[in-house]
């Protein structure tokens, strides 16, 4: 994969020095500095590479594997995605990163094409049911009009492969078009090929989440949760350790839920507090499925942290304790790329997750 680095940091020399070994270091004051597009645009080809693969992996529902290829036995491999657990002998997608100063030329779109096509028809693999060119600053105007017009392009490749291919596969070989070759390139069906700009890629839900791993993008607000009228299994634990601290300040034993449905203060308590526990439950679920696990981990921790001492003081009754600990989660500021949508709601209803878990119970044993 060829690329000239210094022009692709062009206008942006100061980004040579700031990329650190690992790329998920970078501050998220550089990225709200930072054109989101630029960041992608001063990627070395390693790091687009990188990039490409990430993007990939979380398109789990797609792929059941994603592997990256380097050296210069690459045989025109990027990153390829397997559609199936047959790898190469099945389908499979392949990402073709150009990390150039300028877009595409046409002669490369053309040597890069000709050259999965002709180890394909060798039988080193399969021939990709798509073939996507990841190009930041996209493809020169007659390959895009190529791509566009799969015929043609079809015909331009059979046409040109003595300019671009013949001696452009290889360096040691010379790789004529014989009857073989041209037979398998023809039955290839040239739709299969797109071209992939650093604006498609921001326009990628999938490429968004790494944008989050790398340079703390925001991953955007998350649903709000809506607790059912009906009270669920999995709620049981706090909801009983609430209906005690009930009890406790009313001298009067509750069993059920529906007991306090028509307390004037236990009532709605017992209404916001659900609330709370299904508004985080829904962050929770939003962002996990989107593989922000370790963000989520991140958040819970700092909510754990700036509650856990409110919790262990001394309290009134049990009631007091859990008023005490929504209070303060209301005013915990939590880091990560995830703080900024950590509703009030959801700091507190993470709190009734950690009594259901018997971390932070409500009622001290």
């Amino acid at each position: 994969m060829n690329t000239s680095r210094d022009d692709s940091v062009r206008g942006l020399p100061e980004l040579k020095y700031l990329f650190p070994p690992h790329p998920s270091a970078i501050s998220l004051t550089l990225m709200l500095q930072l054109q989101p597009e630029r960041l992608i645009l001063a990627m070395t080809d390693t790091d687009l590479e990188k990039f490409v693969r990430e993007w990939a992996e979380q398109k789990k529902s797609e792929y059941v594997e994603v592997e990256r290829f380097t050296g210069p036995g690459d045989m025109g491999r990027d990153v390829v995605g397997y559609l199936s657990a047959e790898r190469h002998e099945g389908e499979w997608h392949n990402y073709q990163c150009k990390q150039y100063g300028k877009a595409v030329p046409l002669g490369v779109g053309l040597r890069e094409l000709g050259k999965v096509l002709y180890y394909a028809h060798r039988g080193e693999f399969t021939a990709p049911t798509a073939f996507f060119f990841v190009a930041p600053r996209s493809v020169a105007r007659p390959l895009r009009a190529l791509i566009s017009k799969p015929t043609a392009f079809k015909a331009a490749l059979i046409e040109k492969w003595p300019e671009y291919c013949e001696n452009g596969i290889s360096e040691s070989t010379c790789i004529a078009l014989d009857a073989g070759l041209k037979a398998f390139i023809e039955q290839w069906d040239f739709s299969r090929v797109k071209a992939i700009s650093v604006d498609g890629i921001l326009a990628d839900a999938a490429a968004k989440l790494v944008m989050v791993k790398w340079f703390g993008a925001d991953p955007g607000p998350a649903p709000e949760g809506t607790a059912p009228s009906d009270i669920e299994e999995r709620e049981l634990p706090y909801v009983r350790q609430l209906l005690g601290a009930y009890g406790t300040r009313s001298g009067q034993s509750y069993g059920d839920h529906k007991e306090v449905q028509g307390h004037d203060e236990f009532g709605p308590h017992l209404s916001r507090q659900r609330e709370r526990f299904f508004d985080a439950d829904a962050f929770s679920r939003f962002y996990r499925d989107n593989t922000l696990s370790e963000e989520i981990e991140r958040l819970n921790k700092d909510v754990f942290h700036g509650v856990a001492d409110v919790h262990g003081a001394t309290h009134a009754d049990a009631l007091a304790r859990v008023e005490a600990v929504m209070a303060q989660a209301a005013t915990v500021h939590p880091s990560g790329v995830l703080a900024r949508h950590a509703r009030v709601s959801v700091k507190q209803g993470i709190c009734h997750h950690f009594a259901n878990e018997g971390r932070l119970e409500w009622q001290k044993k």
